[in-house]
């Protein structure tokens, strides 16, 4: 009698012990398994209190021997071995439930996280392609044929007066020349638009549409400065103050050029109204020679980067270059 009363006792702590262990399991997030293993040891439970109550009958009839007891043992340590597997069982696939669970979290963070650099990068992409194609493209192509048409009216000049014009070499300008001007009672001096337009503008040397033209890309810079200088490049702060100098610039050659074009008739108007003082020009309104180089330099480093981005994607994409 007292076997029966400490199996039945094992047995409902185990199987409340499976219960509990089930329980923790739903905590941690395994709600349908531990629901199945609960259930299940619902069951077990019934099972072994009614093979307990046959054992105690069995027991309680005067005519049974030990050996008709011994089968109703044997069917309750089945019970108490299946209640346990059951649990072992139970707790691992709940474990191996909870295993999946983190891996497919895991998997779906790094494809969040690729994404979002993904996405980053094309934006750096697109705003690099606009800096080169609507600030540093456009600039360097014009700097490009404003340098050419200022050179080939050098030319034309050293040919017409070989005394008073002259292109030298060492210099630190675009191509390491310098074009110089000889004044009278002077010695040969670095020519500056600004400063001697009125020296050769109108003074028969045939260079009048050279400065028409270069006044004229002139403004078409002035106008993409205005328009996309916030394009620049944050590391080259210097660019932003090349590009005050060069407005100040293109303002005062804008009017000088005006004046110079329109002479005739000026001359015509301050014989009625009186004469008129011309614009008096400083050394700091000067073409300034090193937004050239400025804007190069940012055209080639992004140029670079895009391309380096372009590798990078068809290195991902299997067409390796």
């Amino acid at each position: 009698m007292r076997i029966l009363v400490v199996l039945r006792t094992i047995g409902i702590v185990s199987l409340v012990c499976a219960q509990i262990g089930h329980a923790q399991d739903a905590k941690k997030g395994s709600v349908p398994q531990a629901a199945v293993g609960i259930s299940a040891a619902d069951k077990q439970l019934a099972e072994v209190a009614t093979r307990l109550t046959a054992v105690e009958k069995a027991i309680e009839k005067k005519d049974s021997d030990k050996g008709s007891i011994m089968p109703a043992v044997f069917g309750l340590l089945g019970v108490f071995l299946g209640g346990i597997i059951n649990a072992f069982m139970a707790d691992r696939s709940a474990k191996n439930a909870k295993q999946l669970a983190d891996a497919k979290a895991t998997q779906e963070r790094e494809l969040a996280e690729n994404r979002a650099k993904l996405e980053i990068g094309n934006s750096f992409v697109q705003w690099e392609l606009k800096q080169l194609s609507e600030l540093y493209g456009p600039l360097r192509a014009l700097l490009g044929q404003s340098n050419a048409m200022y050179r080939q009216m050098n030319e034309a000049l050293s040919l017409a007066d070989k005394t008073r014009f002259r292109l030298t070499g060492g210099s630190n300008d675009f191509d390491k020349q310098e074009f110089q001007i000889r004044l009278p009672g002077s010695d040969w001096t670095h020519f500056r638009t600004v400063i001697h337009i009125r020296q050769v503008y109108g003074r028969g040397y045939g260079v009048e549409e050279y400065f028409d033209v270069i006044v004229a890309i002139g403004g078409r810079m002035v106008k993409i400065i205005e328009e996309k200088a916030g394009y620049a490049r944050p590391e080259q702060t210097e660019l932003l103050s090349v590009f005050g100098k060069y407005l100040a610039h293109y303002a005062v050659l804008k009017r000088l050029h005006s004046d110079m074009k329109g002479s005739a008739q000026d001359t015509k108007v301050s014989e009625i109204q009186g004469a008129v003082a011309p614009m008096k020009v400083h050394e700091s309104a000067v073409f300034p020679r090193e937004i050239k180089s400025l804007v190069d330099q940012g055209f080639e480093v992004i140029n670079k980067e895009l391309l380096e981005w372009r590798s990078r994607a068809d290195y991902r994409s299997g067409r390796r270059s």
